[in-house]
This record gives structure tokens, C-alpha cells and sequence, in this order.
């Protein structure tokens, strides 16, 4: 019984490649770095909900976050100074109704340690029949000097009810320090009511008041005897900070858009490098293989590419046609290939030129024995290697052309963080969490892949694996 013929590329099996690639450093350090990208374009998937991208474009669902917050583990370096992002969940609530009116009360209590408190304080209505009807919201602090501030009314009329920047409430705060303090507008024009809830004053100026703040808001509702129930109702402190990479100018969690950009951009670069290698292989081998007036009309077409501008065309068709991320990765590929063409067919030219080749020829082998047998083995640990070294480009092309709000600038990618960083002046403005992170990024996903060819090397070069 024959025994079973073992593939080989190069002379080396598969597994022999694998364990060549690995037992390097700079192969360790690309497996490990791609795992990373990998797990994290998993966790992406897993973790983000199917419609992460319309979410990301509705600034309504961002609306209760902070704007430019910088990440919240800043406080490790500030020691706390600066209040985070908290959604108050632990709050004893009763609801009802009398004489045709509903009413909730909504009370809780928070620890201010703060230099800079909270922001703001929204009230998240989710029932429309609640915030579309003749509804009010009263609020009392009981701050931890013992005095009480009474606020409100409140018209509730939408979903998210921002507190502190009622006219009503910010005249209220202002007459509190004016009959207690003395001091007259406390609150700035235009600013915020809530964080002055927190102040207290010292001489003429505002000071924090650390301690404990008790909230009660109470809610009526006079649209017949609706009662207002514990699940359509929540209650967010705006922080000073946020999460773990801060927030943009609408509020987006950059973080999560950091986290989807894993799985965009990593499908951006891979598919761009397997139709590129693709068309690469089919024309070079081609025109190599069989030579004559194939060889020089796919030669001239090659030529053609080569010298194509694809990134400014590529500008060009994404304004014109108004093209998503996969019509500019179609057409990116499609126009990138000619370089990696022309190299293949020089291997193949020689390896056909070669005496085992003459010799199979001279046995009576066909076309297809040799080119499948000897042809396509030696060919490819080159074009994993092409793979490997044009999945960065396509990722950094596609980059730049997000940051140019076009072509995918509606998805949470690495270069569309950056482009809207631009557009709002984050860099010069202080906002680094806004650009360094996602910069970082594309840098990552383009040194992990320089890594794993690098890696390659040994493979692809026979004599520096046999040195």
C-alpha cells in the first residue's frame, strides 16, 4: 500500500511552517498582538448590539452623556477631583393616583467628594404617554449642610429632561445663595443649575460642599389618573468624566466606538488583501504560465494599474457616488493588485524556466499537473506574505479616507473618531483622549501586521531558513 503523500510548500509541511513562524521572537510577538486583535473584534461582535451603527449616529441616544469628557481613571492622577458619569439605579420609588392626577416620587441619596460634581441631572422619561401628557417634576436637596433647596416646577415634555438647565431651576439656585450667601448669580449664564447644588460660599466665592446630597423628585401627571411606573423612569447624574476613553462632542461612548472599530477595520483589511492577492495570483500566473500574446496584453494591463492614482480616484468615485466602505474596499482592491502581479508573474517566469519543470514537461506532465504540483506550491508562501503586508494598507487607505468623512463616515471606524477630532479641533483644544487612542490603533493593526511578515520571512526566503 502506497504510502499517503503529505502536502508541502517549499519542502515543509504546514505544521513545520507553524512551528518555524512561532519559534521566532517577532513571531510570538505577531501571534500574540493578532490575538489581541482577534478577541477583541470577537468581543465587538458579541458584545455590541447588530444596530451599533445606526445607534452611533443617533445623537439622542448618547444625549445624557457628558460632552468632551476625558476617561474617568484620569481621578487615579487627580485624586477623585473630577465626579463620574453615574446612572442611579438604587432609589426607593412610589407611584399613584388621586383625584385623576398620577403621581411617583423618586428619592435617593449621593456621596459628593468632588472638586468638580456632576454636570447636570436628567430625568429619562420612556413611556410617551408619560412625557407627551401634562406632566411636572418637582426636586428638593437636602445637602449636607442642612439646608434644603426646593425647585421646580418642571414641564416634562420630552424624554430626556435636563434639570439644570430649566429657567425656572437656575433662577431658584441663584435665589438660594442670594437669600442665604448673599451672593448674587451664582450661576453663570448659560451654565448648568446642578453643580451649584453642590457648591457652597466662603467668603464670597463657591467652594465645594462634600458630603451627603438627598435627592427627592417628585412627578405629577395630569393626564387623567395615569399612574407613572418604576421601569419607565431613570434618573443619570452627568459626570465630569467618562468610562474608560472618555466621550466626543455629541457624547458618544468612545470606547464602545473604539471596540466596533475591531471588527470594521480588521474585515476592511482582510478583504481588501484577499481580492488583492486573488487578482494578483490569477494574473501573474497567467501571464507567466502561458506567455505569447496573453502574457503581453496582461503585461500592458498590469502596466496600466501600476501607474493608476487609485487613492485620488478613489476620492473622486466616493464623493461622486456617494459609495459605502465595502464599494471603496471593492474598488481599492480592484486597482491595487497590478504591483503584486508583476512580481508573482517574475517567480513564475523563473520557476518555469527551471530544469525539474523541463524534465516534467519531457515526461509528458500537462499544464494543469505542473502548475497545481510545482507551480502553485512555490508560489504560495509568497502570497501569504503579499496577504500579510497589504491587509495595514488597506486598513490605513480606508482610514484616510474616513478621516475625509467619506466612504464608511457613518460608521464607528478608527478614522472617522479622528475625522470629527479634527473637525472639532479636539487635538488643540486638549481633548487627547478624543485622538490618541484610535491613532494608536490603526498604529497597532499596522506594526502587528508588519510583525507577522516579518515572521514570514524564514518562510518565504528559503535561504534565510536554511541559514
Amino acid at each position: 500500500m502506497a504510502a499517503r503523500r503529505e502536502f508541502r510548500i517549499l519542502g515543509m509541511t504546514p505544521g513545520e511552517i507553524w512551528r518555524g513562524f512561532v519559534s521566532t521572537t517577532t513571531g510570538k510577538i505577531a501571534l500574540a498582538f493578532f490575538s489581541i486583535m482577534v478577541a477583541f473584534s470577537i468581543y465587538a461582535l458579541v458584545a455590541l448590539p447588530p444596530n451599533f451603527g445606526n445607534l452611533w449616529n443617533t445623537p439622542s441616544y448618547w444625549q445624557a452623556n457628558p460632552k468632551y469628557a476625558p476617561p474617568a481613571w484620569i481621578n487615579f492622577f487627580t485624586g477623585d477631583a473630577y465626579a463620574p458619569q453615574m446612572a442611579v439605579r438604587d432609589f426607593n420609588f412610589t407611584a399613584g393616583s388621586s383625584g385623576g392626577v398620577g403621581y411617583a416620587v423618586i428619592q435617593f441619596a449621593v456621596d459628593d467628594s468632588y472638586a468638580h460634581p456632576w454636570r447636570n441631572l436628567y430625568v429619562i422619561v420612556r413611556s410617551p404617554a408619560v412625557y407627551n401628557a401634562s406632566t411636572v417634576a418637582y426636586l428638593t436637596v437636602e445637602r449636607p449642610d442642612g439646608r434644603t433647596v426646593q425647585l421646580g416646577p418642571v414641564s416634562v415634555n420630552s424624554q430626556f429632561v435636563a434639570l439644570g438647565l430649566s429657567p425656572q431651576i437656575i433662577s431658584q439656585v441663584n435665589s438660594f445663595y442670594q437669600s442665604n450667601f448673599g451672593v448674587q448669580n451664582a450661576v453663570p449664564a448659560g451654565s448648568s443649575a446642578i453643580p451649584y447644588l453642590f457648591y457652597t460660599a466662603r467668603g464670597g466665592d463657591l467652594v465645594p460642599l462634600k458630603g451627603t446630597y438627598r435627592f427627592t423628585i417628585t412627578m405629577y401627571s395630569f393626564s387623567g389618573s395615569t399612574v407613572l411606573n418604576r421601569k419607565d423612569l431613570g434618573i443619570v447624574l452627568e459626570g465630569e468624566v467618562y468610562g474608560l476613553m472618555g466621550t466626543d462632542f455629541l457624547g458618544h461612548d468612545l470606547w464602545l466606538g473604539l471596540l466596533a472599530g475591531f471588527p470594521i477595520d480588521l474585515a476592511v483589511g482582510i478583504l481588501t488583501a484577499a481580492i488583492v492577492v486573488t487578482l494578483a495570483i490569477l494574473i501573474g500566473i497567467v501571464a507567466a504560465f502561458y506567455g505569447g500574446l496573453v502574457d503581453e496584453v496582461l503585461t500592458r494591463i498590469t502596466d496600466f494599474f501600476i501607474l493608476l492614482p487609485a487613492f485620488p480616484l478613489l476620492i473622486v468615485f466616493s464623493v461622486l457616488f456617494q459609495w459605502s466602505i465595502w464599494d471603496a474596499i471593492v474598488f481599492l482592491a480592484a486597482v491595487s493588485w497590478g504591483g503584486s502581479a508583476r512580481v508573482i508573474r517574475a517567480m513564475v517566469m523563473q520557476i518555469k524556466s527551471s530544469q525539474f519543470i523541463e524534465s516534467a514537461l519531457a515526461a509528458g506532465a500537462g499544464r494543469g499537473w505542473i502548475l497545481r504540483n510545482h507551480i502553485l506550491p512555490m508560489v504560495m508562501p509568497y502570497t501569504l506574505y503579499l496577504f500579510v503586508v497589504n491587509v495595514p494598507g488597506g486598513i490605513l487607505t480606508l482610514s484616510a479616507i474616513n478621516f475625509f468623512n467619506l466612504a464608511g463616515a457613518e460608521l464607528p471606524t478608527w478614522g472617522n473618531i479622528l475625522a470629527y477630532a479634527d473637525e472639532f479641533g479636539a487635538l488643540t483644544s486638549g481633548y487627547w483622549w478624543w485622538v490618541v487612542p484610535p491613532g494608536l490603533l490603526i498604529t497597532f493593526v499596522a506594526v502587528t501586521f508588519i510583525f507577522v511578515a516579518m515572521g514570514l520571512e524564514p518562510v518565504v526566503n528559503p535561504r534565510l531558513r536554511h541559514a
